[in-house]
């Protein structure tokens, strides 16, 4: 038993290993080479979501954004009751449900997806971002703002980045979107995207907003978005 299945709890075990062969498999399909460029790239939505754990309900938000005006497109939400508590490498399992819903809300379909969360930096080669890539056949984009796995060489600087580096193999970037002493963000594909374009998208935003933020626009709009209606519920 490796440690990250010791990490899931007894209660849900078997349907998480499940879960975890599921995530094997489709990591073995995923699109990492080609991909959409950031020439085909307009519209950018961000996707997060606010808890209250206390009464078992969630708001998933998506804020899409025109990656050349900075201005938002379209904003949605959706209210949904997690199946599960926050269990490390299963973030889709706990969040992809809402995902799914609020993307068939969706009007005017983005270019590529932003979560908050990993792609191919994942000890299993597939978190949020992969697995909700491969479901929805769409190009996806993780930032992270922990480190799940992997070195990189620091410290950087402003608009920076670095490899992140696991047995030989580059998962991700580490990139630094604020000046130091602020700890970098770390970027990884999902699916349909190469990692030339996930930095050069992420760094876009942050080079460009108006305002100094640690996320790319669309992730840092949907987080302020999921946060506003999970509080009105």
């Amino acid at each position: 038993m490796n440690d990250w299945t010791k990490r899931i709890p007894e209660k849900y075990k078997d349907h998480l290993l499940k879960v975890r062969e599921q995530q094997l498999q489709i990591a073995k399909k995923l699109e990492l080479q080609k991909g959409i460029s950031l020439e085909e790239v307009q519209l950018v939505a961000g996707f997060d979501t606010a808890f209250d754990d206390e009464n078992n309900i969630a708001c998933s938000a998506a804020v899409t954004v025109d990656i050349e005006t900075l201005e938002t497109v379209e904003k949605q939400f959706t209210y949904f009751k997690p199946k599960i508590p926050y269990v490390p490498t299963f973030l889709y399992e706990r969040e992809g449900p809402g995902y799914k819903k609020l993307f068939q809300q969706i009007k005017e379909e983005p270019d590529v997806l932003l979560f908050d969360g990993n792609g191919i930096l994942h000890p299993f080669g597939c978190g949020l971002a992969s697995q909700i890539g491969y479901e929805l056949k769409k190009p996806t984009i993780g930032v992270a703002k922990k480190l799940l796995l992997g070195t990189f060489e620091g410290p950087l600087k402003e608009g920076g980045y670095s490899e992140i580096i696991h047995h030989e193999q580059v998962l991700g970037v580490a990139f630094q979107s604020l000046p130091s002493p602020a700890k970098p963000i770390f970027i990884s594909q999902g699916n349909y995207i190469n990692l030339k374009t996930a930095v050069n998208v992420v760094r876009f935003f942050t080079q460009t907003q108006q305002f100094q933020k640690k996320l790319p626009l669309p992730l840092f709009l949907a987080h302020l978005f999921a946060k506003e209606k999970l509080g009105k519920e």
